[in-house]
């Protein structure tokens, strides 16, 4: 964690704010266990345990303030909210003042390999945002009104986090009034010009929106204790 509070500093934001509706739960999903550790807790100590990441900033719902809080006290806890992208401004707003370097992720993908926070930093030499992303595997189409066509795969990402930026150029994008799903997307919009480049992604840091995915990445924790 950053020492030196004079030099510049990588902060990583969660975006833990969700309801989790989607897998029918009462606890967000973020909040789930494991192998007996809450969905959360493994991107904070991913990101924790990098040598290059001075900070970790968790937002999250109101309702589980107290509790991240408590169970989280190496970092620092807010309020998110209405939408995923009010919470990552509030994340944005709690940023140390040194922070040159901002890592968005989302808490419900709890494994992060170290080597995409590394690809992410180190590709920041050369542009202004990246982001982890992969190719699908399977064939995809896009459906119209009289059918659908195909798409080309090799053309198409399936894009991941953390998205990773130079501070100034998300809070740029922030304050621009344009509405996306992901920093990757707002960045385009309000800056067009902007240098924004993509890094090979990890097949185990799915997105958990559904009970098997948390059987999938179970298989993934199981695998990496054998």
């Amino acid at each position: 964690m950053l020492n030196d509070m004079t030099k510049t500093s990588n902060t990583a934001i969660i975006v833990a704010a969700g309801s989790g509706s989607r897998l029918a739960s009462e606890i967000p999903k973020q909040y789930l266990k494991l192998k007996g550790v809450e969905i959360l807790a493994y991107s904070v100590r991913s990101f924790l345990a990098h040598p290059e990441i001075d900070e970790v900033i968790i937002v999250t719902s109101a309702n589980y303030l107290e509790h991240a809080s408590n169970q989280y006290p190496e970092c620092k806890v807010v309020v998110g909210g209405e939408t995923r992208q009010d919470s990552v401004f509030n994340g944005l707003q709690a940023c140390s003042p040194h922070t040159h370097i901002v890592l968005v992720h989302d808490a419900a993908r709890p494994l992060i390999p170290s080597r995409v926070i590394d690809l992410c930093l180190s590709s920041l030499e050369k542009h202004d945002g990246v982001a982890p992303a992969l190719k699908p595997a399977d064939s995809m189409i896009q459906l119209e009104d009289s059918g659908f066509r195909n798409l080309q795969r090799d053309n198409l990402r399936m894009i991941q986090t953390p998205q990773c930026f130079h501070i100034g150029i998300l809070r740029t994008a922030h304050a621009s009034g344009k509405i996306d799903t992901d920093e990757m997307g707002l960045v385009k919009q309000s800056n067009p010009q902007a240098s924004l480049g993509f890094i090979e992604g990890a097949p185990e840091t799915l997105k958990v929106t559904k009970q098997i995915d948390l059987e999938i990445i179970e298989k993934y924790l199981d695998a990496a204790d054998n």
